[in-house]
């Protein structure tokens, strides 16, 4: 057999990259992918990207003629015999062409026009949108679409593979052709493009070669699409696992039930997906598979059954669904469901089994290779979503490794209770169906195995050479998340406790409040006075304390890895049952008030506080953190537990540990953990899913430039000049931290230009805070008062510079490098790793290896940096305070 020709993979002007396959056939396919989904749109936005796909079909000078589109493009591909059409998913939206080999280069002429920058005319946008609703009500009246629609939004409930890719009637009526065009250049850009042509590309000469490149060039090239970085689409995390699986029923017009269950499983990256997808043919691929031969074949209690993986981008789900004939068979069903489930797990799959699965992978692989247009789908997904044109050679080595012992790990791994969601869809007069006793035969039948050990969570995991990530981290059954760092040569550990809480969710007039609770955290539990703690931590040559900030709140502890059972049990009791003392309380008020007061005695203290109540009007991040005289007054014990009480469940907190605890040591006492902490959070009451991140509005855009002085006749003027900055989970933020060091630092332009050259002042930083909403960004400095208004002018400058001209090679080779030394030092003991890692897993931050974090350093460039210069620090209007 002849070895396929390898893929040749260019680029184009603009950056575009273009994968160009040999194919000897008749029949030639192109495609231009775009990534950008459904899973890519606000919320507001459900059903653009489909939309959008809808409305690349016009004729791209619709709006400036004002004619309606008349499909000239669609028709030229089709009067060439060509195949043309589109589809949208999850994470990317495919324009694609299929026709004979001797057209190929009129059909991508004609079908590279789509690619032109377009404005929609409001008449054609608004019968689309009539279209696109016929289409929506066609599906909702489509029973299979609709159960597994509901099955998503059941398995996915923060992370937008729960919203249907179409879009809901509600937004498509209040979409307008304007916001359609923003999202189409925000999201259409060269940075999420790709293309895909496969067919007999050589001719012996080259010329078909250069033809095809020079036509795709005109079309997609740097003349029509102009370089723009890709845009941040950030989607929320769907916990891999929840204290209590939702089970929806949908009454529809059938006449029979189906009964679906799913199970969440990690991305297409981890190690554990290859035994995943084995165990789905095992169990629900074709007759053969174990469902269909015990419940269809040998008992007859359904007319259909079947299952399989589902792993797009992100992470996806195991599903299996059975239709039957009657009602009173779903218990019946579901409960042989599951004992099947069972069986593999406890068995293992036979070799016979094991054999027929991998028939079938390598089978449809090779089938899907089989006609230019099925092999240029898989291209593009394995570049465009993948990143990887190599995957599937070692998916198919990788799926040959598995053995049984492999598929029974996973099958106790991921077939859980606490992983599932359930569907039952019901004939119309049966809507009061009750879901109960399925519940109670999943709880039953599933929810034991979760218990053998804490389960990891979905994180990305390299198969083959395994990633070397600097912490695991894992879900208990209970919410909480548990990261820990494993390092036997360290003789400390160090724990580290935090949920949502702190400064943002503080009420107005509790300010202050949960300073207050990290203060009095540590001074008392039942049974043991400040007193008595201090001598088992201090007797520990330990360290306990409570914290707060913007964003959260909890409890750190260090100690000797010796000292783990006293120190682990104290900290367990801290955690969850705080007194906070009255007499305690008082103190820390005492504390407090004196912060409070000392604000106005040091100048740049006070600029900070005017800086942040000026640029954040309405979002409490314009508050100072230790609280006011007037609301600490009203802070007493019982307002402490009440906020303790609602803010540090099992579910959302994350616990961090590192040091010298063995996980063994570790896992026996987050069992004790957990059951204490569901124990309290039973008896408070409240709902025992697991905690969403809270949202909080965030600040509307400034106007208008604001400008906020104090005069004090002090020696010094301290100035921040600033303005709104990005998120903790932005994408953008790396390229902001790597402008900071080209701007801070003694060899940075800050200190270089206002102080090393025009001597304005001593102190010159950029500064910065990434918040769960965005944060803020700016320049502080402080120079003699009659320098104010030249050093003001003199940040200007150097921004704007920056924002126009970019850094230089050697500024970035400085920064990159700095950045990666900084955070090797950074995190170089217990505690610091404990609270680093913990912290971004609360926040969503998955973990990277150390490869990773460089490649990623090293991947931003200077545009980048003048980017985000230009985004924070020279367009939007800007804060100045000055004190002094």
């Amino acid at each position: 057999m002849a070895k396929p020709i390898a893929p040749e993979q260019l680029t184009l002007s603009n950056g575009i990259p273009v994968v160009l396959q040999q194919y000897e056939g008749a029949v030639a396919a192109t495609y231009w992918w775009v990534q950008t989904g459904s899973a890519d749109e606000r919320p507001p936005e459900a059903g653009f990207a489909h939309f959008l796909e809808h409305m690349h079909f016009k004729d791209t000078d619709a709006k400036s003629s004002g004619k309606a589109s008349e499909g000239r493009m669609a028709r030229l591909v089709e009067s060439l015999g060509g195949d043309i059409n589109a589809y949208t998913s999850f994470d990317q939206t495919v324009y694609h062409v299929t026709c004979a080999a001797q057209h190929w280069e009129k059909v991508v002429d004609g079908f590279g026009v789509m690619a032109k920058p377009q404005r929609f005319s409001k008449g054609d946008f608004e019968r689309e949108r009539e279209v696109i609703l016929e289409e929506l009500r066609k599906n909702e009246d489509t029973p299979g679409r609709q159960l597994f629609q509901k099955l998503f939004s059941a398995v996915f409930k923060k992370h937008p593979y729960g919203r249907p890719v179409i879009g809901y009637v509600r937004t498509l009526n209040a979409a307008k052709v304007g916001e359609l065009e923003a999202f189409y250049r925000r999201n259409y850009v060269p940075a999420k493009m790709g293309l895909i042509l496969v067919g007999p590309i050589e001719d012996g000469t080259g010329a078909r070669r250069k033809r095809l490149l020079a036509l795709l060039e005109k079309h997609y090239g740097g003349k029509v699409l102009k370089t723009k970085p890709a845009p941040v689409n950030p989607r929320p995390a769907e916990a891999a696992e929840r204290a209590s699986p939702e089970f929806t029923v949908l009454p529809f017009a059938v006449k029979t039930p189906t009964v679906a269950y799913a199970f969440r499983v990690p991305d297409l990256d981890h190690e554990d997906v290859p035994a995943l997808d084995i165990l789905a043919g095992i169990l629900g691929s074709g007759e053969l598979s174990r469902l269909h031969q015990s419940i269809f074949q040998k008992k007859s209690l359904v007319t259909e059954i079947s299952g399989g993986l589902y792993v797009p981008k992100d992470p996806g789900m195991l599903y299996f669904q059975a239709e039957m004939d009657s009602m009173d068979k779903i218990p019946t069903v579901t409960r042989l469901m599951f004992e099947e489930f069972k069986r593999i797990a406890a068995e293992g799959p036979t070799p016979e089994e094991l054999a027929r699965v991998m028939a079938g992978a390598e089978s449809e692989r090779l089938y899907s290779t089989q006609t230019a247009d099925g092999m240029a789908g898989r291209i593009g997904f394995l570049k465009y979503i993948l990143g990887d044109l190599e995957f599937d050679r070692r998916y198919l080595d990788d799926l040959r490794a598995v053995d049984a012992a492999k598929v029974r790990e996973v099958a106790r791994k991921y077939l859980i209770y606490s992983r599932m969601g359930a569907v039952v869809m019901v004939p119309k007069e049966e809507k009061k169906f009750s879901f109960e006793e399925c519940r109670t035969i999943s709880q039953e039948m599933l929810v034991a195995e979760q218990n053998v050990a804490p389960v990891a969570a979905a994180a990305k995991g390299a198969r083959g050479a395994k990633r070397k990530l600097p912490v695991e981290i894992f879900n208990l059954s209970s919410g909480i998340q548990v990261v820990y760092a494993d390092r036997p040569q360290s003789h400390v550990f160090s724990m580290h406790a935090a949920s949502f809480g702190g400064l943002r969710l503080e009420p107005a007039a509790q300010q202050g409040l949960s300073y207050m609770m990290a203060l009095t955290w540590c001074k008392g539990v039942p049974g043991k006075d400040s007193r008595q703690i201090a001598e088992i931590v201090e007797g520990a040559a330990a360290g306990m304390d409570g914290f707060s900030g913007r964003n959260t709140v909890g409890l750190q502890m260090t100690g000797l890895g010796r000292d783990w059972d006293k120190l682990s049990t104290l900290f367990s009791e801290t955690l969850w049952t705080p007194t906070f003392p009255e007499d305690e309380v008082a103190h820390s008020r005492r504390l407090a008030e004196d912060s409070v007061r000392s604000i106005e005695d040091h100048t740049s203290q006070l600029c900070s506080k005017l800086f942040l109540e000026t640029l954040f009007e309405h979002h409490p991040y314009g508050r100072m953190t230790v609280g006011t005289l007037e609301t600490l007054a009203k802070m007493d014990s019982a307002a402490l537990r009440r906020k303790h009480d609602e803010w540090v469940r099992p579910q959302g907190l994350t616990l961090s540990l590192s040091g010298c605890i063995s996980r063994a040591k570790l896992d026996a006492w987050l069992l004790q953990l957990e059951k204490a902490g569901n124990a309290l959070a039973g008896a408070r009451g409240g709902s025992h899913e697991h905690a969403a991140r809270p949202e909080v509005t965030a600040e509307p855009a400034l106007k208008a430039p604001r400008w906020v002085d104090r005069a004090l006749g002090r020696e010094q003027a301290h100035i921040l000049v600033g303005g709104r900055g990005t998120r903790v989970d932005a994408e953008d933020r790396h390229a902001l931290r790597l402008m900071q060091n080209i701007l801070g630092g003694q060899s940075g332009r800050l200190f270089i230009e206002l102080r090393e050259k025009k001597s304005l002042a001593y102190t010159v930083a950029p500064v910065s805070f990434e918040g769960l909403e965005p944060g803020y960004a700016g320049t502080y400095i402080a120079c003699s008062p009659g320098k104010s208004q030249e050093a003001v002018a003199g940040i200007a400058t150097v921004l704007e510079t920056l924002a126009r001209k970019g850094p230089t090679p050697a500024e970035m080779k400085r920064a990159h490098e700095y950045q990666l030394g900084r955070k090797a030092m950074d995190l170089q003991s217990d505690s610091s790793i404990a609270a680093h890692y913990g912290l971004e897993a609360l926040y969503g931050i998955q973990p990277e290896t150390t490869e990773e974090m460089a490649r990623r350093i090293r991947a931003i460039s200077a545009r980048d940096v003048q980017a985000v210069c230009r985004k924070y620090l020279v367009d939007p209007p800007m804060v100045t305070a000055v004190v002094g």
